[in-house]
C-alpha cells in the first residue's frame, strides 16, 4: 500500500507529460483562395496532417473542428472517410456524417459548419471530406477550378484539390447533365483546426523530432548544468528536464538578424541566436524560468583550466542527437 501511495503522489518533476494536456494548444483557420468560379451541390476533397519528414513540427495530432462555406446552402451535410476520398464517390458506407443541418443562404460571408465529432488526424494521415447540400438547383455551394497541386498548406496542415458534385442527392450517381462528378475542382472556404503538440522528453525518438535550434539549446542547457559557475549546476537533472518539457518547439528559435538602414556606418554584424531570452509568450512554457542570457563559453584562459570538467560533462551528455539519450532507461525516461 505504501508503494502504491508513493506512485499515486509522484512529483510532477518525475511524471513529465508527453502531450500538451490542453487538447488544442493553438487554433488556426485554413483560409483557401476564393475566385468564385462555380456553384453547385457539393465538393469532395482530401485533407492531410503533415509528418515530420514533410517539414511538419513535433505534433501528436491535429483536430478539425469546423468547415465554413458560402452559397445558398440549405440542407447541408458534412462527411469524412479514412485514407482519402478516391474510389469512394458512391460508397456511402465508407463515410461518416459529422454535420447535418439546414442553413439560410449566405452568399457573401462564410457559414460555419460545426463537426461532431471533430476530425482527428495524426502526422502523415489523410482523410476525405465531402460537403454537400440537398438544395435543388445549382447555387448551393461555391467552389473553384483547380489552380495548383495543393489548395492550401501551412506548417502542419494541407488541403488538396478534389471533385465537384452536381447532384442534390448525397453520393448521387446522376447529375443535372448526366455524370455527376467534375474533376480538378477546389474547396472554397475555411477549415478551423487545433493542434496537440508533442512535449520534449529525454528520449531519443522524441528529441530527434524537434528542430535543430531546440536540440542545440537542450545540449547547451545540460552542459551549463555541469559547470559549477552556472546557476543550473544547483538544479537536479529532473528540474532541467521539466523546464525543457514546458518549452514549445519554437521557444529557442533564433531571432531574425536586424538589418540597419543607416548609411555611413559600415556593415553591421547582426544579432546572433539568443537561446535564453526569447520574446513573446508560449502557452505551455514556464517563461519566467529562462530569462537572463547565460554564457556557457568562457574566455580562452578559463577554458584551459576547465578542460577536464567539460570532458566529464560531455561524456555524460552525448553530443550527437542519436546518442543523446543513451543514458535513459528502456522506457525512455532517465
Amino acid at each position: 500500500e505504501e508503494e502504491d501511495a508513493a506512485e499515486r503522489y509522484q512529483p510532477a518533476l518525475l511524471s513529465r507529460p508527453k502531450v500538451a494536456n490542453h487538447i488544442l494548444h493553438e487554433s488556426f483557420t485554413a483560409d483557401t483562395r476564393d475566385h468564385e468560379d462555380h456553384t453547385f451541390c457539393g465538393v469532395m476533397f482530401d485533407i492531410q496532417c503533415k509528418g515530420g519528414d514533410e517539414g511538419g513540427v513535433p505534433l501528436e495530432f491535429l483536430q478539425v473542428t469546423s468547415v465554413s462555406v458560402r452559397g445558398d446552402l440549405g440542407p447541408v451535410t458534412v462527411w469524412t472517410t479514412s485514407d482519402g476520398y478516391k474510389k469512394k464517390e458512391h460508397d456511402v458506407g465508407s463515410w461518416e456524417c459529422l454535420h447535418e443541418q439546414t442553413h439560410p443562404a449566405s452568399r457573401q460571408e462564410y457559414r460555419k459548419l460545426e463537426l461532431d465529432p471533430p476530425i482527428k488526424l495524426v502526422p502523415g494521415e489523410r482523410r476525405g471530406v465531402y460537403v454537400h447540400s440537398k438544395l435543388p438547383g445549382d447555387d448551393a455551394i461555391v467552389y473553384d477550378n483547380q489552380r495548383s497541386q495543393v489548395t492550401h498548406e501551412d506548417q502542419v496542415f494541407r488541403v488538396l484539390p478534389g471533385l465537384a458534385h452536381l447532384s442534390n442527392r448525397p453520393f448521387g450517381r446522376h447529375g443535372m447533365w448526366g455524370f455527376p462528378w467534375r474533376e480538378r475542382r477546389e474547396f472554397v472556404g475555411q477549415i478551423s483546426y487545433g493542434v496537440g503538440y508533442t512535449l520534449w522528453n529525454p528520449s531519443a525518438d522524441v528529441h530527434s523530432r524537434f528542430p535543430l535550434h531546440f536540440r542545440q539549446a537542450v545540449l547547451a542547457l545540460l552542459l551549463c548544468a555541469r559547470r559549477q559557475e552556472s546557476p543550473l549546476y544547483w538544479l537536479q537533472d529532473e528540474v532541467v528536464f521539466y523546464v525543457l518539457n514546458m518549452c514549445k518547439h519554437d521557444w529557442f528559435k533564433p531571432e531574425e538578424p536586424k538589418v540597419s538602414t543607416k548609411r555611413g556606418k559600415g556593415k553591421g554584424r547582426g544579432t546572433g541566436p539568443n537561446y535564453f531570452n526569447q520574446g513573446g509568450y508560449s502557452g505551455y512554457s514556464a517563461r519566467g524560468l529562462i530569462q537572463s542570457p547565460m554564457s556557457y563559453v568562457d574566455s580562452d584562459d578559463e577554458e584551459d583550466d576547465e578542460d577536464e570538467e567539460d570532458e566529464a560533462g560531455i561524456a555524460r551528455i552525448e553530443d550527437s542527437d542519436e546518442e543523446f539519450c543513451a543514458h535513459s532507461s528502456e522506457d525512455g525516461e532517465p
